[in-house]
């Protein structure tokens, strides 16, 4: 006796044959398994898909038609509702067994993918590629759908889905030189394939640190200064400068950025900060205002000197009197 889901599938036949909807054909792949179905699906006319012809994979069980059949492209499709790589169409009903209604006919599930390729959803797609490619690039799209249109029409005629594939020639090595035809030949001249793959920032990254002559790792080290730190002399010679008088300049390029990027803030000096600032002025005052006194040769003395001082030389005596006189502490910097 045949099960209820068998009848059903039976009726679903005679459907179709008595009153097929335009573009949709389907039939059981095997007379002997009647669950298990090809549909071929032409695109709408006057739309991007037109011309194309699709093949639907369809497959029932025992609990059909309290729920819906399995559904899979077998020509995938370049869309926003269609998995690129199982070819499953994204559709309400077929997803959510609670949507789908027993009233649902295998012609209204084939119309329905359709009307799809034609009218894609972009809120959930499940290709998001196709999905931002309509949004920002239509042009580079419709010529993705144009080329599956023709893609789809070759699988149709039983031939590779792209004319490139049958000129193809994959070669041993880099190295090879491409044979060449006249064009009397009528022959396609072979060319060399290079496959090109998506690979991922981190695996970019990894591969290049391998193979690189210079990796960019905090622990990485530069030979040659490591080389400049163990002799003095040649890291003066090709720095120009003293390591002291170095570290000086970055000292001061570091305050003078500081300064400009956060304000010139200055601390608080303590009470021997200071006093040394203030001995360190008066030393500099005395540099200035005193110059050092040389004794004159007595071949150089005055002949009618006789001990007596220059008036200068008094001021002067007054001046550094007075100047050590000073307390240091009441002075204002």
């Amino acid at each position: 006796m045949l099960s209820r889901a068998h009848l059903l599938i039976e009726k679903e036949i005679r459907k179709l044959q008595e009153n097929a909807p335009w573009g949709i054909e389907a039939s059981p792949i095997q007379e002997d398994n009647i669950f298990e179905w090809s549909a071929r699906i032409k695109g709408l006319k006057d739309s991007l898909w037109e011309g194309g012809i699709f093949r639907v994979y369809i497959k029932f069980d025992e609990h059909f038609n309290r729920r819906p059949p399995e559904v899979c492209f077998h020509t995938i499709p370049f869309h926003p509702n269609v998995e690129a790589i199982t070819g499953k169409p994204c559709i309400d009903f077929l997803d959510d067994f609670s949507i789908w209604r027993d009233t649902y006919s295998l012609s209204f599930i084939l119309v329905s993918i359709q009307n799809l390729l034609s009218n894609p959803n972009l809120k959930n797609p499940v290709n998001p590629e196709a999905a931002d490619m309509i949004v920002h690039s239509p042009h580079a799209y419709r010529q993705m759908v144009l080329d599956c249109v023709t893609a789809s029409q070759r699988v149709e005629a039983g031939v590779t889905p792209h004319a490139e594939l049958e000129s193809r020639v994959r070669f041993a090595s880099p190295m090879d030189e491409p044979k060449r035809y006249s064009a009397a030949a009528n022959t396609p001249r072979a060319t060399a394939v290079t496959k090109v793959s998506r690979l991922s920032f981190e695996d970019y990254h990894n591969t290049w640190c391998g193979i690189a002559t210079s990796k960019p790792v905090q622990d990485s080290k530069n030979p040659f200064l490591e080389s400049l730190k163990e002799n003095p002399s040649l890291q003066r010679a090709h720095l120009g400068l003293p390591q002291e008088e170095i570290q000086d300049q970055m000292k001061r390029q570091l305050e003078e950025h500081q300064a400009l990027m956060y304000g010139n803030f200055k601390m608080q000096p303590s009470e021997e900060e200071e006093k040394a600032a203030k001995l360190a002025r008066l030393s500099k005052m005395k540099k200035i205002y005193l110059p050092p006194r040389i004794s004159p040769t007595p071949s150089a003395q005055h002949p009618n000197t006789k001990g007596e001082e220059e008036p200068w030389e008094e001021e002067v005596e007054d001046l550094v009197n007075w100047s050590s006189k000073l307390d240091t502490e009441a002075i204002d910097v």
